[in-house]
């Protein structure tokens, strides 16, 4: 079921942009990330961060739109950011950049579940 965000709840519209705002610190980290790996943005490092957030922009429509189904998918993807987060967490010189990653992929995977569950609760459609 699509549903404009003007008509959701301000619980449910609160969470949804507390899901934006971390979605899009998410894409600043790999900026971020992309020039501290590399030491400026060049070709390659912007290549790299396109090849890394790729992922994530098939979901950004759909997180705007509010629609239940990519709130759902995202689930599953961002979880493949937390694997990617831990395993860069595990390099020594990398270990704040591994923390950052977690801390936004886990924040979002939370914020994305409160969303399914209310957003269910409140429209009774199933996912």
């Amino acid at each position: 079921m699509m549903t404009s965000s003007h008509a959701l709840p301000l619980k449910i519209e609160r969470i949804r942009l507390a899901i934006l705002v971390s979605y899009y610190a998410l894409l600043a980290y790999f900026v971020v990330s992309a020039v501290t790996v590399f030491g400026d943005l060049r070709a390659a490092s912007v290549v790299i961060w396109l090849i890394q957030v790729a992922p994530l922009l098939i979901f950004a429509r759909g997180l705007h739109r509010a629609r239940l189904r990519t709130y759902g998918w995202m689930c599953f993807v961002i979880l493949l950011y937390f694997m990617h987060g831990v395993l860069i967490a595990f390099e020594p010189e990398r270990f704040c950049l591994g923390l950052v990653e977690v801390t936004l992929c886990t924040v979002i995977f939370i914020l994305l579940i409160l969303f399914i569950r209310e957003y269910r609760a409140h429209f009774q459609v199933p996912l």
